[in-house]
């Protein structure tokens, strides 16, 4: 399955299973995933990135959801969430320590990031926490926007899932003889093998193929349950 196709099965599923009550427990949650070591990472990692403008600074969320890490930015001039969940910004328009956002209007997009356009517009950060390489794709059409809507010596930072860990003997044994099987097999497996989840070297190939002037990629190994396994965390500057 191509990208486009699997953007668009990810955005039914995703629409499907982000229902009013769903996303009402996602955001109570947030009250006590500041508790975890997850959020203390990311969190942190949001605050510092922003607070190393010293300026004031537009800022996007992809894929924003209830707004968890709104009050982690800092220098906010002006804030835009986007999310394809109309009830996920239902609960970020009251979003986890309002009262600790700097800003009194914050714009949410309902709206998939993919084919969304954003009419010119420029950010100098943008962030992504759990959405790419795990809920959608990250593929270089994905990159190629993020860098398109950075202004000059713009950041960003994201997060992926890295795959690899999750695979166990059998998928490994699998993939070692995936070039010798026949077509009508690869197809089998192709579809059983199908996510957005990805490994380190796909996204260091994506990253590299890309316009940003410098970019890093580290590992985070999280045990708290709701961010169990490795994820990967992208720096990248325009």
């Amino acid at each position: 399955m191509n990208s486009n196709n699997l953007v668009t099965q990810r955005l039914v599923e995703n629409k499907k299973n982000y229902h009013p009550d769903m996303c009402s427990s996602y955001r109570k949650y947030d009250e006590q995933f500041i508790h975890t070591k997850a959020y203390m990472h990311y969190a942190g990692q949001i605050r510092r990135l922003t607070e190393d403008f010293r300026r004031p600074i537009s800022v996007l969320d992809v894929g924003c959801g209830t707004g968890r890490y709104f009050h982690a930015l800092r220098n906010l001039q002006g804030l835009t969430g986007i999310d394809v969940s109309p009830n996920m910004l239902a609960q970020a328009q009251d979003p986890f320590q309002r009262e600790n956002i700097a800003l009194q209007h914050i714009e949410l997009i309902e709206g998939n990031f993919y084919d969304y356009d954003f009419g010119g517009v420029q950010f100098d950060f943008i962030y992504s926490v759990g959405v790419l390489g795990e809920h959608t794709v990250f593929d270089k059409h994905v990159c190629a926007k993020l860098y398109a809507l950075l202004k000059d010596g713009g950041r960003l930072f994201f997060t992926t899932v890295d795959i690899e860990p999750r695979k166990n003997l059998k998928r490994k044994l699998a993939e070692a003889i995936y070039p010798l099987m026949a077509k009508n097999i690869k197809r089998i497996f192709d579809k059983r093998w199908e996510t957005c989840y990805m490994n380190y070297d796909q996204l260091d190939e994506i990253m590299r193929n890309g316009e940003f002037s410098s970019f890093t990629i580290s590992r985070y190994v999280s045990e708290d349950p709701s961010w169990k396994g490795v994820h990967l965390d992208c720096f990248a500057t325009k």
